[in-house]
Formats: C-alpha cells, sequence, structure tokens
C-alpha cells in the first residue's frame, strides 16, 4: 500500500510533556489534544472539541499520549460536543475539566449525558444556530449516527459545526462519512480551517460512516476551506488500517494535487498557527 512507500515525519509518543498554553487576542491557532481533541484559539476566544484525555474507552487503550492534560489547559470559554459516541463524549474526561469550561455544546437530546457540574449548557439540533457574546455556531447534519450504544432509541443528535468570529470561521466535522452537505458548507460560508476525520475506514463497511483521507480531501475541496487539520487518527485502534497510514497517505495526496502547504498534519501536543 501506498503508505508503506511515503516518507513522514509523523511520530506520536507516549508521554504528555507540560506545555504553557497562551492565548492571543489577534491569532487563530490550534493545538492538537489528539483523536478528534483540538483546542483551538479563535482570536481570544478558547474552544475545544470532543475532549477526551483518559487511557481507556474503556476499550480499546489509547496507543499514545494525550497532546494536552487537564492541568494544561486554559479557561475554555466554548466546549463544543459532536456526538454522543464514548470517543467524542467521554463523560470522564468532561468531568476533569468542568471546572474550566464556560459553555458546554451537545447535539439534540444528549444534554442528559452530562456531568451535573455543567451549568451553562445549549443543545443545537441541525441547521440552528446560536448567537453567543463573542460569536456565533451553527450545526450541520454529518453523514453518521448518534446513539450512544446500539441497543438505545433516544434520537440523540449528531453535528458538524461551523463557528464564526470577526468576519472569519472554523468547520469542526466530528464524525462523518464524505457527503453533499459539505458543498453547501463551502458555498455558505468557505472556512478559514476544515477540522476533517481521516481514520477509521477499514474494513470498508465502514466508509459509510467514516472518511479516510481521499474522501476527507474531497470534502476539503467541497468545503472551499484554505487549511485542513486532520483528526480522528492514530491515538485508538477503532478499525484495521495501519495507524500511520491515513497522516501519511494524506500528505502523499495532498503533494501530489499542489497544495501540502494547506494540510497540516499534527502530532499529539504540537500547534499551528493559521496564516490570515
Amino acid at each position: 500500500m501506498l503508505w508503506h512507500t511515503v516518507s513522514s515525519t509523523v511520530k506520536l509518543t507516549k508521554k504528555t510533556t507540560k506545555q504553557i498554553i497562551s492565548i492571543r487576542p489577534h491569532e487563530l491557532r490550534t493545538w492538537m489534544v489528539g483523536h478528534a481533541s483540538v483546542l483551538i484559539n479563535f482570536f481570544g476566544t478558547t474552544i475545544l472539541t470532543d475532549p477526551v484525555f483518559v487511557k481507556w474507552l474503556p476499550v480499546p487503550k489509547r496507543r499514545v499520549a494525550a497532546g494536552l492534560l487537564p492541568r494544561h489547559l486554559p479557561t475554555i470559554d466554548y466546549c463544543i460536543i459532536s456526538h454522543a459516541h464514548i470517543d467524542h463524549f467521554n463523560r470522564r474526561s468532561l468531568r476533569q475539566i468542568s471546572h474550566k469550561i464556560r459553555t458546554v455544546i451537545v447535539p439534540k437530546n444528549c444534554t442528559d449525558l452530562l456531568p451535573s457540574r455543567f451549568r451553562h449548557t445549549i443543545e443545537l439540533g441541525w441547521n440552528k444556530t446560536s448567537v453567543l457574546q463573542d460569536l456565533s455556531i451553527t450545526a450541520f447534519r454529518p453523514v453518521h449516527w448518534g446513539e450512544r450504544y446500539f441497543w438505545e432509541h433516544k434520537g440523540r443528535g449528531y453535528n458538524s459545526y461551523i463557528v464564526r468570529k470577526n468576519g472569519r470561521s472554523i468547520f469542526f466535522c466530528g464524525d462523518s462519512a464524505y457527503g453533499k452537505f459539505f458543498k453547501q458548507i463551502g458555498y455558505d460560508h468557505q472556512p478559514d480551517i476544515a477540522f476533517l476525520p481521516i481514520g477509521t475506514y477499514d474494513p470498508d463497511s465502514l466508509k459509510k460512516i467514516h472518511m479516510g483521507p481521499l474522501d476527507a480531501l474531497r470534502a476539503f475541496r467541497d468545503l472551499k476551506a484554505k487549511h485542513f487539520i486532520p483528526i480522528h487518527w492514530g491515538n485508538f485502534r477503532l478499525s484495521a488500517e495501519h495507524p500511520y497510514e491515513p497522516p501519511r497517505l494524506l500528505e502523499a495526496l495532498a503533494e501530489r494535487r499542489g497544495f501540502s502547504d494547506r494540510v497540516h498534519v499534527l502530532e499529539n501536543g504540537q500547534s499551528v498557527a493559521i496564516p490570515l
């Protein structure tokens, strides 16, 4: 397969190193926590997505250390959760950071899963927008599913999000297969950053609800996004592909298409400031 022949600097680590996070008011920067967890400085507003810091889900075990630990985090203005699956909506991780979170945003019919210590919560359905003090956030329907367990029938939502501030926007996909909704978002928003999943696609049956690198690049193109930060790879063994295959294949495909400078593969703990 292609990933065997592609050289890459991607190297995952077993240890979390202490970091001092500096939030600057005129910067768009993101830190990779791991899996679908990213910390974003959106011009002085702090956003944390799908926080997962635990070593076990309970299964499988985390392959590599989280890039940041709860004690490293600044105060989080908005914690955004895409859906109720345990590798995205992790209650133990949320309890660890609840004292740092001002507002948590979840999909429809998911508030009951939050630890009781959260005081300010917003439940957002598809195509609904919440206008907050310093930004707005809109939920979209990805190609996925939302129940926490296979036997549930609670009609839990599952969201992708566009967050807007100062005339800029970021797109956080959460989990999704490739779908037509990316083109509509691209037509309306053309985000500055797209956080798109690239793992959990082998066997092929998983492609009904997840994207691999090729589909993620199609989504990136449809979104008309300026920059692409891949998520959902390497941290937990959820499927059969080699853990290094998604980022290496993505790098190779981006180079072939001539926009490798717009694709930022971040190891856990690394950060990048997005040029605007």
